[in-house]
């Protein structure tokens, strides 16, 4: 994942769903140097023991407060870069190079971790909870049918900020030039919720779909029939099911574009941002996968991001709703998504849902 600095944390804990899993990054990117991370405001470390097992910490060393994820892994240790106290995948400190055996409550937080779908995928709540059959299914992602391009970084602003982007196609239309269509603002919307999850849906037949997803399917400018669904996972991990074909087209055989937009909060004003699209056309092509991976990326990180991240700075620490944003017909998928995401935060904490104003 993106970004090694350690933020600055000031100790005022934002709100966050806990009791989920969160993607922490790219499986292939954890090798044999630990990384440092912080989730939720929490320092992780992040390494793979003797066996190569994916394993997630505490970040924090307890003697004086040193980052564990810039240390190093010996057998199946964390070893601080500091003074050397080895830490075991449960978090217990096991080994103390100075004298004396290691402290009786020497020990930092233990997070499960699992390796799935090319991501690792980390619980920051109660271990006893974390069932990895809730993961959302990505296998796209490693399936050999699919040739995926992918990316991450930190972006500044709140993470629930990015999930309302995906979930909300009409800003295409004007933050993405070449992205635009009619699609995004004039065709048909439809928005639900699926037990906890959200989704938001866009339809439009026989018309033009934007330039550069018509170059990148091969369609130019032919008219064609689109159909375009997110769907939110809490807290913030979303699909985006993009497909098209010749006018009347069955959805099943058109032609599809799946994405991974994955917000992991760093802080209340940083998200780690994990995205990939695949298709199942030009495989193994290193040339359009380049090409292809260039595109997205810009349109990810340098059109996206910079607009987030000015409207967080311009909310200045307000809460969402008590600024009394207006609520367009594009919103649908947003609004349910943040509403759904404070029930469970509300539950989770044994406390009364507030109504947003």
């Amino acid at each position: 994942m993106g970004g090694s600095a350690i933020p600055r944390l000031d100790g005022a804990k934002g709100t966050y769903l806990r009791n989920c899993w969160y993607v922490a990054g790219w499986a292939d990117e954890l090798a044999q140097q630990p990384q440092m991370r912080v989730f939720l405001e929490t320092p992780v470390a992040l390494y793979r023991d003797s066996a190569g097992v994916a394993r997630a910490i505490g970040g924090r060393c307890p003697h004086r407060f040193a980052p564990l994820g810039a240390g190093r892994v010996e057998g199946d240790l964390l070893v601080c870069p500091y003074h050397g106290l080895g830490f075991a995948a449960d978090g217990r400190c096991a080994r103390n190079p100075h004298l004396g055996d290691p402290p009786p409550d020497a020990a930092v937080p233990a997070y499960p971790l699992v390796e799935r779908h090319a991501l690792l995928w980390i619980w920051m709540g109660e271990a006893a909870k974390a069932d990895p059959a809730t993961i959302p299914d990505f296998a796209w992602l490693t399936d050999p049918r699919w040739d995926a391009v992918r990316g991450s970084t930190v972006a500044e602003g709140h993470y629930e900020l990015y999930s309302d982007n995906i979930l909300d196609l009409a800003h295409v239309n004007f933050v993405h030039p070449a992205l635009a269509a009619d699609a995004f603002t004039l065709g048909e919307r439809r928005f639900w919720q699926d037990g906890e999850r959200v989704h938001s849906l866009y339809l439009r037949d026989n018309d033009r779909i934007s330039l550069g997803i018509g170059a990148l399917l091969g369609t130019g400018d032919k008219l064609q029939d689109f159909r375009g669904e997110v769907v939110w996972h809490a807290p913030a991990t979303l699909y985006f099911d993009f497909r098209s074909g010749d006018p009347g087209t069955p959805p099943e055989d058109m032609t599809l574009l799946p994405s991974l937009h994955a917000f992991t909060p760093e802080t209340p004003d940083t998200t780690h941002y994990v995205w990939a699209s695949a298709r199942d056309f030009a495989v193994g092509d290193a040339e359009f996968s380049a090409a292809m991976r260039g595109a997205l990326q810009h349109a990810f990180e340098h059109e996206d991001m910079p607009m987030i991240r000015d409207s967080h700075r311009l909310m200045a620490g307000a809460e969402f709703w008590s600024l009394k944003p207006l609520v367009l017909s594009g919103d649908g998928g947003g609004v349910r998504a943040r509403r759904q995401l404070r029930r469970m935060i509300a539950a989770e904490q044994g406390n009364a849902e507030e109504k947003p104003a």
